[in-house]
């Protein structure tokens, strides 16, 4: 089993099987802890070695006791595969390489703090923040505020008639978003920008700013499949809606029992084994972030 560098680890297995004593049957269950042979270069010496096995093709090695990690552990989050195969998609972008894995998912650690130039007219504003005040209470690790001074900003919303903040923005013709994130895959700087001789009504502005905001919440890529009411959708419409997906797919992002950061090749055998561990009701299942 490989250990993902930037934010977990995750499966142990507990094994159990029956000892039949003289005379009676009686069914006693022994716990056995097998951890990969990764996690116990990294946390155990040669004499805690029991022995190994090898199982689906990986080396685990048989403990008596479990050292966790440093970190969090959460349980691994079911989802079934008509979710994942909308999911995926959208929260991981295709590399420039043909045949090659996909960028990694990026996704805020920190709290959003969205300062508004004063060009953003203040109906526009008021509407977007009671946009996002809705995001910060539905979706628990992902924080949003507005704060009055640029200093104190990570996210900056500004329209034509402003300074350029972001230079790869400079060419769009009605408006769009820029991030930028650190190398672990987190973001730590947006930009939406908003060209309103194109955006020609605060309605239409709002809606644009939403539409760029959501999709800048991991480097979302639109879909062509989705509803063009959806958020996701690869379309503009004067009538998104926060759908029940929408929701779904937002909140999944940014869950933590999923392993963030990752490529979509380490997230679909997260899933792999995730679902095959949930067979035996005696295995668990822990993403291990660390922070």
């Amino acid at each position: 089993m490989q250990t993902l560098k930037n934010s977990l680890f995750y499966i142990l297995l507990f094994l159990i099987y029956p000892i039949i004593s003289s005379g009676q049957s009686k069914v006693k269950h022994i716990q056995q802890i097998f951890v990969p042979h990764s996690y116990y270069k990294e946390y155990y010496t040669k004499t805690d070695s029991l022995g190994y096995k090898i199982k689906d093709k990986d080396t685990l090695i048989h403990v008596s006791s479990f050292i966790k990690p440093k970190g969090v552990g959460v349980p691994y989050e079911f989802k079934d595969d008509t979710f994942l195969e909308v999911y995926k998609p959208i929260a991981f972008q295709s590399t420039e390489k043909k045949n090659s894995d996909s960028e990694p998912m990026k996704y805020w650690k920190e709290e959003i703090k969205i300062y508004f130039t004063p060009n953003i007219s203040k109906r526009v504003k008021k509407e977007f923040l009671r946009f996002t005040k809705t995001i910060d209470k539905n979706v628990d690790s992902l924080k949003v505020r507005n704060v009055k001074n640029i200093e104190n900003a990570n996210y900056i919303i500004y329209t034509n008639n402003d300074f350029e903040y972001e230079e790869n923005l400079k060419s769009m013709s009605s408006g769009g978003y820029y991030i930028n994130w650190n190398r672990k895959n987190q973001i730590i700087k947006g930009h939406i920008k908003l060209n309103t001789k194109n955006l020609f009504s605060d309605l239409v502005q709002i809606q644009k700013a939403k539409e760029l905001f959501i999709l800048s919440l991991g480097w979302f890529k639109p879909s062509n499949t989705l509803d063009c009411t959806s958020y996701f959708s690869n379309c503009f419409s004067d009538k998104k809606v926060m759908s029940s997906l929408d929701w779904e797919i937002l909140k999944y992002h940014y869950s933590y029992g999923i392993c963030k950061g990752t490529k979509i090749s380490q997230f679909e055998e997260q899933h792999k084994r995730g679902k095959k561990s949930m067979k035996n009701p005696h295995n668990k299942f822990v993403i291990y972030h660390h922070y």
